[in-house]
């Protein structure tokens, strides 16, 4: 059974609100075909995301979180709607809902006032999940989930969390939130034991004091999660897997065979033992805004391009007839970085990338590029590499090694071996 969420259900008249329609799959198998179309109330306008939701496949416990930008005109109870909300349950069989509603309020905007101290702001802090899971002695991940509530917009939103549990000492931050808005901060850590495991969320943030003035504050909020053996951390890891293979008779592009690099990663992931911890999202021929859309569709902790690069270090995603995009590495950098506190390793398998690796890894915490041009057959075997030692359970460091070895072992492709690179250097 898909059970579907919103959040926040209140939001401000006037200002706008990002909205998470959340669903769940609560049954004991995979439900696929998830198709979710939805109408906003009259006065009600959506500024970003899409009105129609697909969703091939959600693994049983699996959540899959699509993000809407909406604003309101006038305060009152209102309603999301839908007509078309339908799936194939765990056995198949075609479940249709034509009477969805769920209900949302919206609150007048503050009424403004002369200029006076303002009372320190204070943010939601929640997991993502209702009860989220962890396994027990090993390494898994939760995802603290931060809403403004005030009317201020606050700036320089630093999270990190502590407990009786080890963590990877990793600080999350946005640089702004605006009131009603919602980050989304992902953080490493091991249980010791099973049972329930006090987190503490420790927030430092800025914001105006009504006197033209920016003050800082700090913030601390008392969270649980369940540690257990053998149960998983999360709906488990999205590699989001991008493909673009242009056409231009000028540049004379040579094909590539993504489509066999894709078949050979996806077998190393059936043949790991973490095959039920990662799910590859697949996005051929990708165009500018396939690739935004999905970022925000999937939330990937890993992000890999196969395609071609250009010696200015640009990336040549494909137009709307499959021609040539030249896409800077300030802008993918750009892009990419407002996804920071979820990913956590791109992978750039295409040509003259050092540029734009460099500029992302000012944005995440690992990041590969390719030096110069690399042969079709030489990045297939890196990434076979690469994803072998990944699924194992590798951290991405030794996983780049394990790349780079595949490179190695054969006569044809080892004098690339020093094509590919790590940032940060392992």
């Amino acid at each position: 059974m898909i059970e579907v969420s919103i959040q926040p259900t209140h939001i401000v008249a006037g200002r706008r609100a990002r909205l998470a329609i959340r669903f769940t799959n609560t049954s004991q198998g995979a439900c696929s075909g998830i198709v979710f179309t939805f109408e906003l109330p009259s006065g009600m306008t959506l500024l970003e995301g899409r009105s129609r939701v697909e969703i091939p496949l959600i693994s049983p416990g699996g959540t899959h979180v699509q993000e809407i930008t909406v604003e309101p005109s006038k305060s009152g109870e209102f309603e999301l709607t839908s007509g078309n909300f339908s799936y194939r349950d765990q056995y198949g069989v075609s479940a249709y809902q034509a009477d969805f509603r769920r209900k949302l309020t919206v609150v007048p905007a503050p009424s403004a006032r002369a200029a006076s101290p303002r009372s320190v702001p204070r943010v939601a802090v929640r997991l993502e999940d209702a009860v989220s899971k962890l396994p027990a002695r090993a390494w898994g991940e939760i995802r603290v989930m931060v809403q403004n509530t005030s009317d201020v917009v606050l700036g320089g939103v630093t999270t990190e969390i502590s407990g009786p549990f080890r963590t990877n000492g990793r600080r999350s931050r946005v640089p702004q939130l605006r009131p009603g808005a919602t980050a989304r901060f992902t953080f490493s850590m091991i249980a010791e034991e099973s049972g329930q495991v006090p987190v503490i969320a420790h927030l430092t943030f800025t914001y105006p004091d009504g006197r033209g003035s920016i003050r800082q504050a700090t913030q601390e909020e008392s969270l649980r999660v369940l540690a257990g053996e053998g149960t998983m951390a999360d709906r488990g890891k999205t590699v989001l897997y991008l493909t673009a293979s242009p056409n231009d008779p000028d540049l004379k592009l040579p094909p590539l065979r993504t489509d066999l690099e894709m078949r050979k990663v996806k077998e190393r992931l059936q043949l790991s033992k973490t095959r039920d911890q990662y799910r590859i999202e697949f996005c051929p021929a990708s165009q500018w805004d396939d690739l935004s859309q999905a970022l925000v569709d999937y939330d990937p902790q890993f992000v890999h391009f196969s395609g071609h690069g250009d010696s200015d270090g640009n990336l040549l995603l494909e137009d709307a007839v499959g021609g040539v995009a030249r896409t800077t590495p300030e802008g993918l950098a750009s892009l990419f970085g407002l996804h920071r506190s979820t990913i956590g390793c791109v992978i750039v398998n295409a040509c003259y990338s050092e540029r734009l690796a460099k500029a992302m890894s000012q944005q995440i915490d690992h990041v590969v590029g390719m030096r110069w041009q690399i042969g079709d057959e030489a990045a297939i075997q890196f990434s076979v590499g690469f994803y072998t030692g990944l699924f194992a359970g590798h951290p991405v460091p030794e996983a780049f090694e394990r790349g780079l070895a595949h490179i190695q072992r054969s006569v044809a492709t080892s004098p690339e071996y020093q094509t590919p690179f790590l940032l940060p250097a392992p």
